[in-house]
């Protein structure tokens, strides 16, 4: 937000007076308070009072409107957000499908700005997790997020099962046909971490390095399939 004052014959225009700016979520917004008195009836000086008081009030509206659309922004979904896509903040949801990164049909994060979209797959290259933290840097970036605000969603990393329920609700609401295998990368995570813990029980906490116990739970695993 800005605001300035012009003398007069110091622009081209004609104008004097005061000039306020402000950029809200991305756009441009401004308006002019002109000292040209509307009749000589007004004396200048009065006029000048009457035109800086409402500069610093629009100022100050603008200021307050763009400190409340921010908050906005980062703490509520966007009205228009479709069922089960939400993650709690505008400019990011979820979504399911294949693109260009992803010639298989997988669950991704979708930072929604304006003509230029980016999703970020959950697949073999990246986690649920890895996913989530490059989906909200880049959210943060192209949308001037604060760094402490980055920071607090960077931990509120959305549940597995958000995107069982989105894909319940593709299936069974918008004429879709995604098979359960499409949510395998998504629960990933969640099942290496059982079966660490499965692990851990097993041999009563004699492995501690997470690595042992990932080998452990693989070697588990694999004689488990034998087994059947």
């Amino acid at each position: 937000m800005a605001i300035s004052f012009y003398e007069k014959g110091e622009l081209t225009s004609g104008f004097h007076g005061w000039r306020v700016v402000a950029t809200i979520r991305g756009k441009r917004y401004q308006k002019y308070f002109s000292l040209k008195r509307p009749n000589n009836r007004i004396t200048q000086e009065l006029w000048y009072q009457y035109q800086e008081t409402r500069a610093k009030y629009e100022a100050r509206y603008m200021a307050r409107s763009a400190a409340l659309q921010y908050l906005d922004f980062i703490g509520k979904d966007h009205p228009s957000t479709l069922p089960c896509r939400g993650v709690g903040f505008q400019g990011i949801t979820l979504g399911i499908g294949s693109g260009k990164s992803a010639a298989q049909e997988t669950c991704y994060f979708s930072v929604n700005k304006r003509g230029a979209a980016n999703k970020f797959y959950i697949d073999e290259r990246a986690s649920l997790s890895q996913a989530w933290e490059h989906a909200v840097k880049h959210w943060g970036e192209v949308f001037n997020i604060r760094p402490k605000d980055i920071a607090k969603k960077l931990e509120q990393v959305p549940s597995p099962d958000q995107f069982k329920s989105l894909r319940k609700q593709l299936n069974n609401h918008e004429g879709c046909d995604y098979q359960a295998s499409v949510l395998h990368h998504v629960y990933a995570e969640q099942r290496s971490q059982l079966e660490k813990h499965k692990a851990k029980a097993t041999t009563r906490g004699k492995l501690n390095e997470d690595d042992l116990l990932a080998m452990y739970a693989n070697l588990e695993r694999q004689v488990s399939e034998f087994r059947n």
